[in-house]
């Protein structure tokens, strides 16, 4: 009777804050797909466990027909018809998956299957049909949408991304999503968190505590629905946790332009006991609280760091559920900076970030950026509605830290840090190689040496800014898409090598030979090839050895990152 109570007062309190929760699961499947049970077996048996229940089963099984019907249009008509107002919203959809990632797509009257559209098409898909969707599980194993590459179009329908997944366990919210969560924002995408359990067994709702909550006027269809649009929606591994996060006024999801001082206004209630909570930003961690208690509100004010900044909240309760919330974004003028990095070279740095234009108007603009005493100035033309990548090169910089600080129209833009060493290389993790422990054991050696380590996550689309280039050959298993170098990573390669740039090439356990990579030898060292034994292999003029170097070119089999070590240390 005293929890009924304590949830009550917790309920009641709320209310007052003008939004209902919804605890919901918005992404399962059924034996439409891959799953078991119809989908309206699927709503039913959720009703009993949460308020909302979607279905979104792999599209390109939808090619195969249901006594005629198309399996999306009978999805529709079964949530339609087990919706009840009040009591219970059903949600459906389909899951997109290709080998750069998995999109859901909710509400649609038709759909789209990785057969007829890749990322780009789809994302053209999304916005001609005015869809809601949300970024699933994105990650090493199933992709992360070429980290997150930025389309500004797409951005206004595209309002949700999971960093919570899975049915086996109440662990669902991982680092690696919680990290892919911070890198989509950073590149400028104005998403959600949200946690869903993916069941593909008939346990909707039920498989663990993990839920999507959705803070709404109304348990109706289309306040739901207006809800996810909105962003008002945080990720948690509590089926009954309760989190307010505004600033200034304005809901978690919201975006606020100009704002100069920042009021945070955040409440916790459960019946269980949180631990912390942290208020994150593109920054940094800004502010850490202590609560051990049920219940938690406070403010926290500050002032923006940079003219594009986003904050949410992160929290733990003592039994270590967790829970992450939308952000909240903060936004400086129609033309403002993202993806800001530095990748620093000898004596020198590359500065990357994006401009972006959300107007309808070409847009002209000055652009002044700094590395600790150094600038440079220039004036930038933003077509509409655009992304624009920039680069700027910094040459003769002392070793050490410095700050980088990017200004728009006299205006702080956005700002970082980069560290310049004696000597840099460049280690590619884009083509299905990232083997981390032994890069890992790599990296440690080099810093002794007091090399600078970069890795690659995307795409060689320019030529690497360091001397020396790291390229492990894919790993067995991995997504064919992604394992092979495409036409224009291999023109980057021979320009890097022709313009004095070493490569290195590592063949290890798991490796296999990928023709694109015989394709770029040809053009590198026609002498060399890649072969496959019960290892791979390079032979020379039909010789076969374990490594060799030709002309600024390197290869390595080995297993052990002290093979590699031996081989090339002394050559840095």
């Amino acid at each position: 009777m005293r929890k009924l109570i304590t949830l009550y007062f917790i309920f009641a309190c709320l209310v007052a804050f003008s939004y209902n929760f919804y605890f919901a699961n918005i992404h399962a499947h059924t034996s439409f797909s891959d799953g078991q049970g119809t989908p309206i077996e699927a709503y039913q048996y959720a009703k009993k466990y949460v308020h909302i229940q979607g279905v979104t089963d792999h599209a390109y099984y939808f090619r195969q027909k249901v006594n005629g019907t198309d399996k999306l249009a009978l999805t529709k008509s079964m949530a339609e018809q087990v919706t009840e107002n009040g009591k219970f919203v059903a949600l459906w959809g389909f899951e997109w998956t290709g080998g750069v990632g998995h999109i859901n797509v909710y509400g649609t009257q038709n759909w789209t299957d990785r057969n007829e559209s890749d990322l780009k098409a789809l994302y053209k898909w999304i916005v001609q049909n005015k869809a809601l969707a949300q970024f699933n599980h994105p990650g090493v194993t199933y992709g992360n949408f070429y980290d997150f590459d930025y389309d500004l179009e797409a951005d206004t329908y595209i309002n949700l991304i999971e960093v919570g997944n899975g049915n086996t366990s109440n662990r669902t919210i991982t680092k690696e999503m919680y990290s892919n969560y911070k890198l989509a924002l950073n590149k400028g995408w104005h998403v959600g968190a949200t946690a869903n359990q993916d069941n593909h067994r008939p346990n909707w709702g039920s498989a663990n505590d993990t839920r999507t909550v959705i803070l709404a006027d109304s348990l109706t269809y289309e306040s739901i629905m207006s809800a996810l649009r909105e962003r008002r929606v945080y990720a948690s591994e509590d089926r009954t946790a309760k989190i307010v996060f505004k600033c200034n006024g304005q809901w978690m999801g919201s975006i606020l332009k100009d704002a100069t001082q920042l009021v945070f206004e955040i409440e916790l209630q459960d019946d269980e006991p949180f631990y912390e909570a942290t208020l994150v930003s593109q920054s940094g961690d800004l502010k850490t609280w202590r609560i051990n208690s049920n219940e938690f509100k406070t403010q926290y004010v500050c002032q923006p760091q940079d003219g594009y900044e986003w904050y949410f909240l992160y929290v733990i309760q003592k039994d270590w559920d967790e829970m992450i919330t939308a952000p909240v974004w903060v936004q400086h003028g129609e033309v403002y900076v993202v993806n800001l990095r530095a990748n620093p070279f000898g004596d020198g740095a590359e500065l990357f970030f994006d401009l972006i234009n959300t107007t309808n108007e070409s847009t002209e603009c000055d652009l002044q950026a700094f590395i600790g005493d150094q600038s440079q100035s220039l004036r930038v033309s933003v077509e509409a509605r655009t992304k624009k990548e920039t680069v700027l090169q910094f040459q003769n910089l002392p070793a050490g830290v410095h700050n980088i600080t990017i200004a728009i129209n006299g205006q702080k833009a956005q700002t970082g840090v980069v560290e310049i060493k004696k000597n840099a290389v460049t280690i590619d993790q884009s083509h299905e190689n990232a083997y981390g422990d032994f890069w890992k054991s790599v990296e440690s050696y080099l810093n002794q040496l007091g090399v600078q380590i970069r890795y690659s996550t995307t795409y060689l689309k320019r030529i690497p800014s360091t001397p020396w280039l790291f390229i492990a050959l894919p790993k067995k298993g991995g997504f064919a898409e992604s394992m092979t170098l495409n036409d224009f990573e291999i023109d980057t390669l021979v320009s890097y090598h022709r313009n004095g740039g070493k490569i290195v090439f590592v063949a290890l356990k798991d490796s296999v030979v990928e023709e694109s990579y015989n394709k770029l030898l040809e053009r590198l060292v026609s002498t060399v090839r890649f072969a496959q034994t019960d290892k791979v292999v390079f032979k020379v003029n039909d010789l076969i050895f374990d490594s060799y170097a030709e002309d600024s070119i390197f290869f390595v089999s080995c297993e052990q990152p002290s093979q590699l070590i031996q081989f090339i240390g002394g050559r840095l």
